[in-house]
């Protein structure tokens, strides 16, 4: 049996990567993976040039894509997809090759990937039309699919740094739980995309493959930490991706890139062997979840996962199938009723983003749903106890990693070991408190049966994803309204609404703190113009599949796939 009284480091840097040559190896790890991209999938310099703020629409103007390749790509429903691979409209091959190119085109123009399988991706795609021609049967839910990962999954043999130079050149030994869950389901994988250095800021920039761009407005970010994720599928260089969430970072790069995900309770997507930071603090755990162009992708993509029984690949997931029931239950109960969280009272949510709200608000109400007030001022200290959790260590988990070579902590990120907890014993208490939030919130939503006139709890609370819109490098600096419900446990989705309009989302209000005051100084609706505006929607724990299908039943009200109209 394996000796598990003295785990050992997550990984050593290797010997040939110096505090003298690890840039140089950065660059060079760049270079490589450009190389990566076929000189035919290459952009014209003149189109670059001539691009815009908002690239959403270059794959068109490229060439680079057939007609066939465009109308693959164009599809946003991975069930759609997925359906046309199995009853061969388009071969396995076909649609890699499209989602590749467009893979390509999104990297160019926006720095959103890290690692390129493409070749690989193409060799698995024939095995997997073969299979299909031989037997005439799929070999799962996402045969053929091409599934982009966050450069946290481990695929084995491949190169993984997780945005540390430190951990130039350390290849993975094994699938994380979810690559080989998802290989079984018949996923391919074309792609791997970046994140921010240690993962625990909302903007992606690292030292080794540097920051991505939003692409509806370049000058922009798209969030973080799965913001290479949110960049690549605004794209359409995916119709899937993976990222994961400690504090908002599946949600907040979806309401930046105009994308719909899933922030689902813990144990539920298999994340197992997967690269990570801070391994062991378990106070508030990181979750793997969906991000697509639409609602029912993440449903599907649940499915997909939970019915491939995650406890089978990961010791530490739980075992339980996708609950159809759950899922049937919203749309039989005719009227369904909302709260409505207008602010966490620490920071303001901008114009667009109150507006996005009061229209889904509006929509349900018209669709004769009820809204009622939840009201949060009773629950302001959450931000100072998960603040707590995620420094707990004073940052040593961070420091053992940058130390070995000395490579600078990107900007925004706590490394200060005043903020470590004072012993285990500390620890515990701050657990305490943090169940005693959770029964306290509880209480609360079960106590708006009163208020309700469907005699029931609220099913779903409608909250603003960030008090802003996409932002300037550095000006993403709140990531309360997601942090909240990582601290409270609870599945979220996110699914834009709509998008700023500089005539309609004037300043309006006076801020409630010094804090406050920074967002509306750098509040500018001209330079924003065009983008986002999202809605998030809380659910109870544990139960994932109604939230889906709440959120679809809102999502759908707000024609959430057809913002930008």
């Amino acid at each position: 049996m394996q000796d598990l009284s003295n785990i050992q480091p997550y990984h050593t840097t290797l010997p040939h990567v110096t505090k003298d040559n690890w840039r140089q190896l950065a660059a060079e790890k760049r270079e490589k993976r450009d190389k990566l991209i076929p000189a035919e999938w290459t952009l014209p310099a003149s189109l670059v040039e001539q691009a815009g703020k908002d690239v959403t629409g270059v794959a068109q103007q490229s060439g680079i894509l057939s007609q066939k390749e465009l109308e693959i790509t164009e599809i946003d429903e991975v069930q759609d997809l997925a359906e046309r691979i199995a009853k061969k409209t388009y071969t396995a091959e076909e649609v890699t090759v499209a989602f590749s190119k467009r893979a390509a085109i999104a990297q160019q123009l926006t720095n959103c990937l890290t690692e390129i399988f493409f070749e690989d991706a193409l060799k698995r795609a024939r095995e997997l039309d073969a299979i299909l021609a031989e037997t005439g049967q799929t070999v799962g839910p996402l045969h053929g699919v091409p599934v982009s990962l966050k450069d946290q999954f481990d695929i084995a043999g491949t190169e993984l740094t997780q945005g540390y130079g430190a951990y130039l050149g350390r290849i993975s030994k094994r699938d994380s739980a979810l690559v080989a869950l998802l290989r079984d389901a018949g996923a391919v994988f074309h792609c791997r995309t970046n994140i921010p250095q240690t993962l625990m800021i909302g903007d992606t920039f690292n030292h080794v493959f540097g920051r991505t761009a939003n692409p509806h407005q370049r000058d922009l970010i798209p969030g973080g930490s799965s913001g290479g994720e949110g960049a690549l599928i605004a794209m359409k260089g995916s119709i899937i991706g993976v990222g994961t969430d400690i504090g908002g970072s599946v949600r907040i790069p979806s309401a930046m890139s105009g994308l719909h995900t899933l922030r689902p309770t813990t144990r539920r997507v298999p994340y197992g062997h997967a690269t990570n930071s801070m391994l062991g603090q378990e106070s508030i755990l990181s979750v793997a979840g969906p991000m697509a162009r639409s609602l029912n992708s993440c449903t599907y993509f649940l499915r997909a996962v939970l019915n491939q029984n995650p406890g089978n690949y990961d010791a530490t997931s739980l075992p339980f199938a996708f609950n159809e029931a759950a899922y049937a239950r919203p749309p039989t109960e005719g009227k369904l009723a909302f709260g409505v969280m207008r602010t966490d009272h620490l920071v303001t949510p901008t114009p667009p983003i109150r507006r996005a709200l009061e229209t889904a608000i509006e929509r349900v109400k018209k669709a004769g749903h009820e809204v009622i007030e939840f009201d949060v001022a009773d629950f302001t200290s959450y931000r100072d106890l998960a603040n707590k959790f995620y420094a707990a260590d004073g940052g040593e988990d961070i420091r053992r990693v940058v130390s070995a070579i000395d490579e600078p902590v990107i900007d925004g990120v706590l490394v200060n070991e005043a903020t470590a907890t004072e012993n285990v014993f500390a620890l515990w208490q701050l657990n305490r408190a943090k169940e005693a939030m959770q029964q306290a919130f509880l209480d609360k939503w079960l106590a708006t049966a009163k208020e309700t006139s469907t005699g029931r709890p609220i099913d779903g609370l409608l909250v603003p994803p960030a008090p802003i819109t996409a932002c300037l490098p550095g000006n993403n600096r709140h990531v309360g309204y997601t942090s909240f419900f990582n601290l409270l446990d609870l599945p979220a989705v996110v699914f834009p609404v709509t998008k700023v309009d500089p005539s309609v989302d004037v300043l309006d209000y006076k801020p409630i703190s010094d804090e406050d005051k920074t967002f509306v100084d750098d509040y500018d609706p001209k330079l924003t113009a065009g983008v986002p505006a999202a809605v998030q929607l809380v659910g109870m724990r544990w139960r994932d599949e109604e939230l889906l299908s709440l959120g679809e039943v809102v999502a759908n009200l707000c024609d959430s796939k057809n913002w930008k109209q």
